[in-house]
């Protein structure tokens, strides 16, 4: 297992590289909002799993998944295939959402209260982020 990469920079990076390079294997276009995605992506995992928002200000449950930074990379090409395949081949958070969820509730009664929380506490506050909540309320993941 290799180690967490120490700067969300450097996780952004790896994970936009690897889609990078899968898309182009899967014949999926990577356009501009994937890199945000990624970037979001990223950032909800490092949150989860370090406690705390980036911010330092808000301290959060951390769920019993380990969010790698492979599993990042899993989110963002299953959503980028779901948006060629299914959608308007845009990547969307109704596109990555599932796979999201999926990847922080492993446990489905203590990590969901924990994704639950942080969409609460934290997404849902985050007024670039409200599509993201918005999507996350239209799945049943529990």
């Amino acid at each position: 297992i290799l180690p967490l990469p120490s700067k969300a920079s450097e996780e952004v990076q790896i994970v936009q590289k690897r889609v990078t390079e899968l898309g182009y294997t899967l014949q999926l276009p990577v356009d501009p909002p994937v890199l945000k995605e990624v970037q979001r992506i990223v950032q909800i995992f490092r949150e989860l799993r370090e406690g705390k928002t980036l911010d330092g200000k808000t301290k959060l449950k951390s769920p019993t998944s380990t969010l790698s930074t492979a599993e990042a990379i899993s989110v963002i090409n299953n959503g980028m295939s779901l948006a060629v395949h299914f959608g308007d081949g845009t990547l969307h958070a109704v596109d990555i959402i599932s796979s999201l969820v999926g990847a922080v509730v492993k446990d489905p009664v203590q990590d969901a209260i924990v994704w639950k929380e942080y969409l609460e506490t934290v997404v849902k506050e985050r007024s670039s982020w409200k599509d993201l909540y918005r999507a996350s309320k239209e799945i049943e993941f529990v």
